[in-house]
């Protein structure tokens, strides 16, 4: 049954703090079955300041389930289809400079061989969501949707029978048109250089099981599309043996950079990246595989059932910043191979866990970026214990341990460690009975903490979300760890804020589990938007060996974020409008307004009726420095009170007029 959220109570008590953690270090796992403790070590004095949220204005839409200390969420709709990812989601929200946002996943309510599985779309109107989608955008039977901005407006492509994208013209409204067509699957598409350009990344498995990747590239905004091909600078014959699979992949854009990062527990952690939309490519690795680039189930360098290897977790998310920086987040995890016993692949390690942060400003030792290889830096010297695991301790390369040291030696700058929240305030972690009669609900992903996304603002603010077990919430019947949606934030000065805002802190989402966490690459003066899906049941209905019996209601939430830490440096946005004037009053065809502007911006009138129904939305010349007068047409309007509100910078004044 769906969940119904009483606004007003949760208002009422809902709203308590959650004071912030410091970072956690692991200092031993106790009998790896059943007990995981991570004993609490202050990594970065900083990072240890009290909180303090400013609350954030609670507007009056039945699409809002609650706004507090630093966020406002909304409910944007309901699915059952739960499987909204194969690793790494991102690229699921667009958002555009005047403050609206778009928001996709895979829909379906019919669990009979989802027959409605579709795109589940909604739009933010800079005040509230929509209604929830009653049906997919599709004609036909879809999934893994992905959505950007082209100029005012959008762009949506997902797979059917082969790869479909959606164009329209206005953002939230009109007809989607079918602009391309590609017999490829699991798409991630972004735009950039104003949406002039739309990058599409997909994947494809042939007969042999055997994975690829394509991209496609458009510069006429999302009209016509290139021929799919293997993305620049990725080897996929060969360096990665045809290894790079579904949803394996992420784009993020900053003007006229655009980066695609390619994530797996099976090769390198890496990104190409195209400072000119996409002309030409340069690629960057961020944790190198442990063993040649890729796993080879034929390298005998590769112990079978013996050596486990920590590794990316399949999960991670990148951003770039205003100056072109780019930023990574990926979950830590840890797998064995074990073709020799028959027992397959991999099989999962549950009791690792860490989210990672890196940047391109990273430098290691040897004056590379990535992080190096064991036994590349001459402090693993001082660890021998670290070696005891595969080939000259090569396996332990992201040993958490061992990122602790490299990122102490960095100072936390470039290179961080976290999530591991606190939440009984005991200077510990703690997970019992990990395991249910031997066998781990272990989702899609390895660790712990797991599918982070990341946001960065134009100020270089970080907003971090992930998915975590939470220490204090268990579901009786699995005898098992509800996951809860966290925030980490670091602001432009480098300061960290690690674990302090959990989403699903209050009653409201208590019995409340959380999996997919995603957020959209490009923060706006401080503000984030972030994503979750939530469900009142273990697992996924439709993960393989699910330990969910039956489809339940999966909400996705998405979440405007506004962190106001103490501590938190965020340069204030200037108010561009000194005054404004509007006349004559009453009116008659054209109203005139006077805006005295004390720095150069950007400018939109809006006007609204008596009741408050918008009439009227128009951008018009941009402001200057000093006295400016600009008008709209009326005409149209009929005779009544009316209320005209100016947009600068993210600010608002209204003022009231009358039309005669």
């Amino acid at each position: 049954m769906k969940k119904v959220l009483f606004l007003s109570v949760i208002l009422a008590i809902g709203m308590t703090g959650f004071a912030q953690k410091s970072p956690v270090k692991k200092s031993a796992i106790v009998n790896q079955a059943s007990v995981h403790t991570r004993v609490m070590n202050n990594i970065k004095e900083t990072a240890t300041q009290p909180m303090s949220f400013e609350n954030t204005e609670v507007l009056p839409k039945a699409s809002i389930a609650r706004s507090g200390r630093a966020f406002t969420e909304y409910n944007t709709m309901t699915t059952k289809y739960d499987l909204q990812s194969n690793s790494s989601i991102g690229n699921r929200i667009a958002v555009w400079p005047d403050g609206t946002a778009a928001v996709v996943a895979t829909w379906g309510l019919n669990e009979a061989n989802w027959p409605d599985r579709g795109t589940g779309y909604n739009y933010f109107n800079g005040e509230a969501f929509g209604e929830e989608p009653s049906e997919r955008v599709e004609s036909e039977r879809s999934g893994w949707p992905t959505i950007a901005p082209v100029g005012n407006g959008e762009i949506l492509a997902s797979h059917a029978s082969g790869v479909n994208v959606y164009k329209r013209a206005t953002k939230g409204e009109g007809e989607w048109e079918t602009v391309g067509n590609f017999g490829n699957a699991w798409p991630r598409i972004a735009s950039s250089g104003n949406g002039q350009y739309v990058h599409l990344v997909m994947g494809e498995q042939d007969e042999n099981k055997d994975n690829y990747v394509f991209y496609s590239r458009s510069t006429d905004g999302g009209t016509t599309f290139s021929n799919p091909a293997y993305p620049p600078q990725v080897d996929v014959e060969g360096m990665y043996r045809k290894g790079i699979g579904a949803d394996d992949y992420i784009i993020a854009t900053n003007g006229d950079n655009v980066a695609i990062l390619f994530t797996s527990m099976n090769y390198d952690l890496f990104y190409i990246i195209s400072h000119d939309n996409g002309e030409t490519w340069e690629k960057q690795i961020v944790s190198p595989f442990p063993y040649e680039h890729a796993l080879d189930w034929n390298q005998t360098a590769i112990t079978p059932d013996t050596d486990t290897i920590w590794c990316c977790d399949n999960s991670a998310s990148i951003a770039i910043d205003n100056n072109g920086v780019v930023h990574v987040v990926f979950g830590l995890g840890r797998f064995a191979p074990k073709p020799e016993s028959g027992a397959g692949y991999y099989t999962y390690w549950p009791y690792t866990d860490a989210i990672v942060y890196w940047n391109s400003e990273y430098v290691n030792e040897q004056g590379g970026h990535e992080i190096p290889l064991f036994g590349s830096w001459s402090g693993d010297a001082n660890h021998p214990e670290w070696s005891n695991n595969g080939t000259n301790g090569v396996s332990n390369t992201l040993k958490d341990e061992r990122l602790l040291a490299l990122a102490e030696a960095d100072g936390n700058s470039h290179l961080h460690l976290f999530g591991w929240p606190d939440e009984n305030g005991d200077g510990q972690v703690d997970y019992t009975e990990l395991w249910n009669n031997g066998t781990s609900v272990s989702y899609r992903t390895l660790g712990i903490s797991t599918l982070p996304g990341i946001s960065v603002d134009e100020m270089g603010n970080i907003a971090i979300i992930y998915s975590v077990l939470s220490e204090s919430r268990t579901e009786s019947a699995l005898n098992f760890y509800y996951r809860s949606a966290y925030m980490t934030y670091k602001d432009h000065t480098g300061t960290w804020f690690d674990d302090v805002e959990n989403l699903s802190a209050d009653f409201a989402h208590s019995s409340d589990e959380v999996y997919y966490t995603t957020a959209c690459a490009n923060g706006k003066n401080g503000s984030f938007w972030v994503y979750y899906s939530a469900d009142t049941q273990l697992d996924l209905f439709l993960n393989t060996n699910s330990a969910q019996t039956t489809a339940t209601d999966n909400i996705i939430y998405a979440v405007k974020v506004t962190p106001n830490p103490t501590g938190w440096n965020v340069n204030k946005v200037v108010n561009p409008m000194n005054s404004v004037n509007v006349y004559p009053n009453p009116a008659q065809n054209v109203l005139y307004i006077d805006v005295n502007a004390s720095q150069a911006s950007d400018m939109n009138v809006t006007v609204y009726n008596i009741t408050g129904q918008k009439v009227l939305d128009q951008s018009v010349s941009a402001l200057s420095t000093g006295v400016n007068t600009r008008n709209i047409n009326i005409s149209n309007l009929t005779s009544g009170v009316y209320f005209v509100t100016v947009t600068a910078n993210g600010f608002q004044e209204t003022k009231k007029f009358v039309v005669r």
